[in-house]
């Protein structure tokens, strides 16, 4: 984080919102499951193989395969265009989770959901560097393990509290888009990730120019 701009940190919080926006609506619309957090769903096929409910078994098996395939393809677009990595990274996670929210408006949540676990796995490449995604904006673990590290680096003297607020910043973004996402989800469905589908355009209009500082 040390290495990323104020820019940068701005473009990971709303990603993080919207992260935490689709995945609440796809928890509630498609029966517990995640499009953005994998922990979870490995988790569930975990205990539902020992439930021998093997139809969940599947889906959560082809949500986390989906994802590490949209984490892939998002790599590999970004090495592709390059300077143009980050508009092109918005632009096709807003196009899929357009696409998903017009397979809600029809009343197929389920086949919406390859989309939208694709759309979280791309928006990790928008922070690639070198090859590798070095800054996750669709899962929090990391982020609080990061909080937890410099809360002991403040109190043995290495480091300094305020160094945990960039980190606290994207747990709290994403718990906020997630807050949002479940109560819109609520009142009118799956259709409202056409919300962060707009939103993802507004965001592609601001940041897609150079490719923000790299995360450390």
């Amino acid at each position: 984080m040390k290495q990323l701009d104020r820019s940068g940190l701005a473009l990971a919080l709303m990603l993080a919102g919207v992260a935490g926006f689709v995945d609440a609506v796809a928890f509630i619309t498609i029966g517990q499951f995640f499009v953005s957090f994998m922990s979870g769903n490995s988790t569930r096929l975990a205990v539902s193989a020992a439930l021998g409910a093997w139809r969940d078994v599947g889906f959560a098996a082809g949500l986390v395969a989906l994802f590490v395939t949209g984490v892939a393809a998002g790599n590999i677009i970004g090495a592709r265009v390059a300077g143009n990595r980050i508009a092109v990274l918005l632009l096709v996670e807003a196009l899929l989770l357009a696409g998903a929210a017009m397979l809600h408006a029809t009343g197929r949540p389920v086949a919406a959901a390859p989309l939208m676990v694709l759309a979280m796995g791309s928006a990790n490449a928008v922070f690639m560097a070198d090859g590798e995604v070095r800054f996750g904006v669709t899962y929090m673990t990391g982020a609080l393990a990061r909080i937890g590290e410099r809360l002991a680096a403040a109190a043995i003297g290495t480091g300094q509290v305020r160094e945990v607020m960039p980190w606290l910043g994207l747990w709290i973004a994403l718990v906020a888009g997630a807050v949002a996402g479940a109560a819109l989800a609520l009142s009118y469905g799956g259709v409202v990730v056409a919300m962060p589908a707009a939103l993802l355009l507004v965001i592609l209009l601001i940041f897609g120019g150079p490719t923000p500082g790299r995360p450390g």
